[in-house]
């Protein structure tokens, strides 16, 4: 039957039925029962109430066999579904109870300090993952109320904290700048002030006023006492750079004074005529205490005085040439003053030492004293049996001094030492040692055996050390193949200036070229040169201007150059690029006339005039513009090279005069430009 049909006598049969209620009557009838449920509908009640997959797929199982295909799939879905809902059930679960232990962790009623603040910021930040990670509960806003208004009460603690750090920081600003201030004018008072000091007490200042301006937080009050401070530091920092004014201005004055009187005393000591009446200074050639030394001669018939060098004076090298100061006092006589000089020398490098027992010419020993039989380059020869040699005896067949000695059991600065056996000589000692010591740079050991006092001695010596002339004194190299300290070159050229000052009357500077050893090995034949050559190098001396109230006086370096005309056998040559004793530049230059080059090599004389054999003049240019020639200059080309004739190295001195203000006396040192 169709189901149409079904439907039809359905509706036919409770038509009947209501007719027949209608007609009256005390009779009821009861309606038939609702047909029980099908197995796929108790399948799908039991899988839709099923607290778990397991149970959903159990009440499937149930009626496995009594559905139809299409309700076995309709019910299959229904567990994937039913399964599904218990997942988003579960979920639904944890995210609430998150929720509500991350609302419970934010706690906003106590923000009064920064870990407060900071305690409820990583509960807030708890509360909003919490929120972000609910997606399966259907609402929140309850929630996003809570992290609202506590993300407003956090923010406004913190800005109240902020504040008062901010606060607490300009007040702690305020009060050290205050106490720098305090600390600054206090180094101002007593005494009259330095400029680093007047430069903290304004760097004070400007510190306060800035931390005063950066108090952005603070109230006026709080501020009044730093900017009364401010403004009270301004008359103690007056009073003190007026002080320190004052004192600059008498230093200063105190500092011309000296200047003119320096520029006065060198006036006078230059002069204003030619070098000569009988200044002069050389190297010491004689052997002996003196070899080496430079020699000055103050004037005619006076005693040369030897002056040593001043190991504690640094002179900066001029042009590759070495420099050094020397220096002497004397206390009485015809000589007293002091003298003073700087030197400049073209010294080459230290000719390497020889094995220490090589049986080389043993050189002549400071002190003046002679190498014994068999003493090799170093002083001394080894003895084949003992292994040592004398260095010093009373039978006086070697130096009792010598500046090669060293231990560090000597004495080092002055006096003497005395060296003993120990008390009674428990051991009958016969020799007295010095490990840990050198001779001429080979480590080693000294023996000393004593004389009659039973005793030896040192003493420090002007060059070295003096030993017992009573005792014999031996040394005993470590190792007999080492090498002795390189020996210095003793063949150089030399140039500079001296001052003395004597101890009453007037100072005297001059000038000085010399030379030491065999610098010139052979005769410079100028004659049989052509061509020309150009030489340069460094100039130095003393010099002094006196032009009004201005007074420039002191030592000077520059630069030098010489050119030589082989052709017609002149020379002339030009000081310039000078360096005052300030350190200051000077725009000066000094020309040297062009004069006569002998054969030989000598500079001087004027080649237009025959008959005029002396120096040559100059001419002094100052700003620009020149004064008439004057003054004079000489020298000599020297060390001539074998192979070409040509010399390679010039030397000279110079005097020269600006008017009636300026005088200056120098000397130059030159080399061969290639």
């Amino acid at each position: 039957m169709k189901s149409i049909d079904k439907f039809v006598l359905v509706l036919v049969a409770s038509l009947a039925l209501l007719l027949a209620g209608c007609g009256g009557g005390s009779s009821t009838t009861t309606p038939p029962a609702p047909p029980p449920p099908t197995a796929y509908e108790m399948a799908l009640t039991a899988i839709n109430a099923a607290t778990t997959p397991a149970e959903a797929q159990k009440a499937y199982d149930d009626v496995k066999g009594q559905v139809t295909a299409t309700e076995g799939e309709q019910l299959q879905q229904a567990i994937v579904n039913r399964t599904n809902a218990l997942a988003t059930m579960a979920r639904q679960q944890v995210q609430q109870e998150d929720l509500m232990a991350a609302t419970g962790a934010v706690d906003t009623s106590d923000l009064s300090t920064q870990e407060l603040v900071d305690a409820a910021r990583a509960a807030i930040a708890g509360l909003r993952q919490a929120i972000d990670d609910a997606v399966d509960v259907a609402d929140t806003s309850m929630y996003q109320s809570t992290l609202d208004a506590a993300i407003a009460a956090v923010d406004e603690a913190q800005g109240g904290i902020d504040t008062a750090t901010r606060r607490t920081e300009q007040m702690m600003g305020l009060s050290d700048a205050s106490g720098m201030l305090q600390t600054a004018l206090a180094a101002l008072s007593g005494s009259t002030p330095t400029q680093a000091q007047l430069d903290d007490a304004n760097a004070a200042v400007t510190a306060l006023k800035e931390a005063i301006a950066a108090g952005a937080d603070l109230t006026d009050a709080e501020k009044a006492t730093y900017v009364r401070e401010a403004a009270n530091a301004a008359a103690p920092i007056d009073t003190a750079q007026m002080a320190f004014d004052d004192a600059m201005k008498a230093a200063q004055d105190k500092a011309d004074m000296e200047m003119m009187a320096m520029a006065a005393k060198l006036y006078t000591a230059i002069g204003d005529g030619p070098l000569g009446g009988g200044r002069a200074a050389a190297i010491e050639t004689a052997t002996g205490d003196n070899e080496g030394k430079l020699r000055v001669t103050t004037a005619t018939g006076a005693t040369p005085t030897h002056l040593k060098v001043d190991k504690m004076a640094m002179v900066d090298p001029l042009h590759g040439w070495e420099g050094s100061q020397h220096t002497a006092t004397v206390e009485t006589g015809t000589n007293a003053g002091t003298y003073t000089a700087q030197m400049y020398a073209n010294v080459g490098e230290p000719t390497p030492g020889a094995k220490f027992n090589s049986g080389a010419d043993a050189p002549t020993l400071p002190g003046g004293g002679t190498a014994v039989v068999g003493i090799h380059y170093a002083g001394f020869a080894l003895d084949d049996t003992t292994n040592a040699a004398t260095i010093g005896s009373a039978s006086g067949n070697a130096p009792n001094t010598a500046s090669r000695i060293s231990s560090p059991q000597f004495v080092h600065s002055a006096g003497t030492h005395t060296f003993k056996f120990p008390e009674d000589n428990p051991t009958g000692q016969s020799v007295i040692r010095f490990p840990g010591s050198s001779y001429w740079g080979v480590a080693g050991t000294y023996t000393c055996t004593p004389g009659t006092a039973n005793a030896c001695t040192v003493t420090k010596a002007a060059d070295g050390y003096t030993l017992d002339g009573g005792a014999e004194w031996k040394f005993i190299p470590g190792d007999p193949n080492a090498r002795v300290t390189a020996m210095p070159d003793s063949n150089y050229v030399v140039y500079g200036w001296w001052l003395y000052e004597p101890a009453t009357g007037d100072a005297v500077v001059s000038a000085f070229a010399d030379l030491r050893g065999t610098v010139d090995t052979a005769t410079i034949a100028i004659a049989g040169l052509n061509g020309s050559a150009t030489y340069k190098g460094g100039a130095a001396g003393k010099y002094t201007v006196r032009a009004g109230a201005v007074n420039d006086a002191g030592h000077f370096t520059a630069d030098a150059e010489l050119m030589a005309n082989f052709e017609n056998e002149t020379v002339t040559g030009t000081i310039n690029n000078f360096m005052g004793s300030d350190g200051m530049s000077r725009d000066w230059s000094v020309a040297l006339g062009a004069s006569v080059l002998a054969d030989g090599g000598a500079i001087t004389g004027d080649p237009d005039d025959s008959t005029d054999t002396g120096p040559q003049e100059t001419t002094w240019t100052m700003g620009g513009t020149a004064d008439s020639a004057g003054g004079q200059w000489s020298g000599n080309l020297r060390a001539v090279n074998a192979s070409s004739g040509v010399p390679q190295v010039g030397t000279g001195t110079f005097h020269s005069t600006y008017g009636n203000i300026g005088r200056m006396v120098g000397a130059f040192g030159v080399n061969l430009e290639e």
